[in-house]
């Protein structure tokens, strides 16, 4: 995997330009090359080429890795619980072995739901508690609603009722005793009732004006006050009622959603096919040093297997921010499969993100734009993650400067020439431009016609220039 990563971290020059340069960092880094040497400059015999011009067509050359189309991720759709150590992740029981085929409905991976029962456990009991004060709460209401109605529909018709009937009674016996103080006093002035006997009479009637007087009080007060403040009293306890009923139904609707809700992530901690397919593992697992496996932690949200679509496969290549801006989508390109040594398969760019990031696989601080090649067609035997090698048709450069990739130099990390003068070699900066595995397009430093040094790597001495 390591020579894979290695493979595809370096994409700006093409093939070519790679292994010159890496042939010239070997040879020449440690020298001292160049002008202002004591002595005359050996006689040194070296094969030469003149600096031309011609028509490039330029390549570039990426590694990536195969992807599918089209294919369905696995995720973790757990909630994720803060446990007792302070993580967050929910950790794999079981997992099917990478590359195995699988049928619909096969168990494809098993989560850790000990500390997500525990919660599960705790919510059914709030449930049922909030259920309890539920009813409760309904009780409540319903008693005040009945002590309205049976309050004003019955104890206060009741009591008016009595009081009327009160009321009639002494105005009756006031009436009575008024005729009877008339007689008695008619008696006296007679001779046949004693003085004694008509003062009692008045008395009495005195009695019963006073008692009806009180009674039409009472019945005053209760019908403008007792009975409207007790009403009102038990109209508050129903409003009071119905706000805790209210309460308590929201609260026990947000229980019972949230049961409803853990009771289906229950069955999320079984992970199954959705269909038939083989079963990949993403391989950013392996590049976080954190192999999939039983005891490994998954997150919500996360993708932990994909089963992908074999039938139409891509390469997701990286390409050297340095050398992005020349892909364009519907570049033709070649590729060639690691794993299919000796045979060349066709595709075009689909895709290239639009801003470069950080090659996670890799060790180096570069960025990176990641474009998609399309295989035109996809033969059996390939999978995903498989490395490639894309080589992409950037077009030509007209009239292009040109020297071969043998005669590029690298000095203390600056990319130059030999170019033969009266004096020997001299080295000499340049600047390069577009590429193939061949050839080199340099647009500084050099002029037509001059003469380079084709193998400065072996022709070259170490000492002298």
């Amino acid at each position: 995997m390591a020579g894979r990563q290695a493979n595809r971290l370096h994409p700006a020059f093409g093939a070519g330009v790679l292994g010159v340069m890496a042939l010239c960092l070997a040879s020449f880094a440690p020298m001292t090359v160049g002008r202002g040497s004591a002595g005359p400059a050996p006689a040194v015999a070296v094969e030469s080429v003149p600096v031309s011009r011609m028509d490039l067509d330029t390549t570039l050359l990426a590694g990536g890795d195969l992807m599918s189309v089209q294919q369905t991720a696995v995720t973790c759709e757990v909630e994720d619980l803060a446990g007792a150590d302070g993580g967050a992740g929910t950790l794999i029981l079981s997992i099917v072995p990478n590359g195995a085929t699988v049928k619909r409905g096969d168990v494809l991976c098993v989560l850790d739901s000990s500390a997500f029962d525990e919660v599960l456990r705790l919510e059914k009991i709030e449930v049922e508690n909030a259920r309890g004060d539920h009813r409760q709460a309904e009780l409540t209401l319903e008693s005040a609603r009945i002590a309205l109605r049976e309050y004003r529909d019955g104890i206060v018709r009741q009591r008016m009722k009595e009081s009327e009937g009160k009321l009639a009674m002494l105005r009756a016996d006031l009436e009575r005793q008024r005729d009877y103080v008339a007689w008695a006093e008619r008696m006296h002035a007679k001779g046949y009732f004693a003085r004694a006997r008509v003062l009692g009479a008045r008395q009495e009637l005195d009695r019963l004006a006073h008692e009806q007087s009180v009674a039409e009080q009472e019945d005053r007060v209760f019908r403008d006050f007792t009975a409207p403040k007790e009403i009102r009293q038990l109209e508050s306890e129903i409003e009071g009622g119905q706000a805790t009923f209210e309460y308590q139904s929201a609260r026990l609707k947000a229980h019972e959603e949230r049961l409803a809700m853990l009771l289906k992530q229950a069955e999320k901690y079984t992970l199954r096919a959705p269909h038939d397919g083989m079963i990949v593992y993403p391989p950013i697992f392996e590049w976080r040093g954190l192999p999939l496996q039983p005891g490994a932690e998954v997150f919500q949200h996360e993708d932990i297997l994909f089963l992908p679509d074999l039938s139409r496969l891509e390469v997701e290549v990286q390409i050297h921010e340095s050398v992005g801006a020349r892909v364009r989508v519907g570049m033709t390109a070649d590729v060639r499969i690691t794993a299919l040594p000796g045979r060349r398969f066709t595709g075009k760019v689909v895709s290239i993100e639009m801003l470069p990031r950080m090659n996670i696989k890799g060790l180096d601080w570069a960025l990176y734009y990641f474009a998609r090649v399309r295989l035109d067609r996809t033969p059996p035997g390939l999978l995903p993650f498989m490395s490639a090698e894309v080589r992409i048709d950037t077009g030509r450069v007209e009239d292009a400067l040109v020297i071969p990739a043998e005669a590029m130099a690298v000095v203390h990390e600056q990319m130059c020439c030999y170019v033969l003068g009266p004096a020997g070699p001299e080295r000499r900066p340049i600047t390069i431009g577009r590429s193939t595995t061949e050839f080199l397009e340099v647009t500084e430093g050099l002029k037509e016609g001059e003469r380079v040094v084709l193998h400065p790597g072996r022709d070259i001495p170490r000492k002298g220039l």
